[in-house]
């Protein structure tokens, strides 16, 4: 696609948005046609699709055939910066947090695990994995790698129910984490976390590797959270210098 044609689909896909919001569409209505919008906006029809098909590979809309183009679920937006508990985040913002258990184990830590924490291969590490919901709706498969010599006895928690690793850490052991370091990626589901999600093959995630720093430095937490794309985005704030 050359960067003219981009630039023509990227104001077309503008045009569209600003459309949903003008008529009040929401989750679940139909889009106009095809051949509406491209009337409406005297656009090429090729072009249209495009702007069309990056919407619906982001997930704003999705395709039905024989029936149309609908208007697809909002998505969670989280707030890169000061975002470091999910459950307190999201719990403050009025969201229905849940959990679901999947995990919780001793194992012994792998290569990168022992990396992070400064310690010989193989050392024992707590693995916590469940299943992150907001509104009821499945967010996240996020797990948790914590040094056993940390956190003795961890493994006594039932984090199935909603209970938060941050508070407990904080409340049982005096250690509050304060800063995470993340990397984010875009992958794609593996067959695994597509039953868990109960979605398409090949559907599209963000794959978040972070590492949970307490105040006095110390890497305490080494986590992995697969994130689906069509239901959560980031957002971000700068500050920017002033300018004398």
């Amino acid at each position: 696609m050359s960067k003219y044609t981009q630039l023509v689909s990227d104001k077309l896909r503008e045009d569209i948005e600003e459309y949903i919001d003008t008529h009040h569409l929401k989750e679940g209505d139909k889009l106009p046609s095809e051949r509406f919008l491209a009337e409406l906006f005297k656009a090429n029809r090729i072009t249209l699709r495009k702007a069309l098909q990056q919407m619906a590979g982001e997930g704003v809309i999705y395709s039905i055939p024989g029936q149309g183009t609908f208007l697809s679920q909002p998505k969670f937006c989280e707030n890169v910066a000061g975002f470091i508990s999910f459950s307190s985040a999201w719990g403050e913002d009025g969201r229905r947090v849940g959990s679901k258990l999947l995990k919780f184990a001793m194992v012994d830590s792998n290569l990168k695990t022992s990396q992070l924490f400064g310690v010989p291969l193989g050392s024992k590490v707590y693995e916590l994995r469940r299943l992150r919901l907001l509104d009821d709706v499945p967010i996240s498969i996020e797990t948790s790698y914590l040094l056993e010599e940390t956190c003795p006895g961890l493994i006594r928690f039932d984090f199935g129910h909603n209970r938060s690793l941050y508070q407990t850490l904080f409340e049982e052991y005096g250690i509050r984490i304060h800063q995470q370091q993340q990397n984010i990626r875009a992958s794609k589901m593996t067959e695994e976390e597509t039953e868990i999600f109960c979605m398409e093959p090949g559907s599209s995630v963000f794959y978040i590797s972070a590492v949970g720093i307490a105040e006095d430095g110390r890497s305490i937490e080494r986590s992995i959270c697969v994130t689906r794309a069509d239901r959560y985005a980031f957002g971000y704030r700068v500050s920017l210098p002033s300018v004398h």
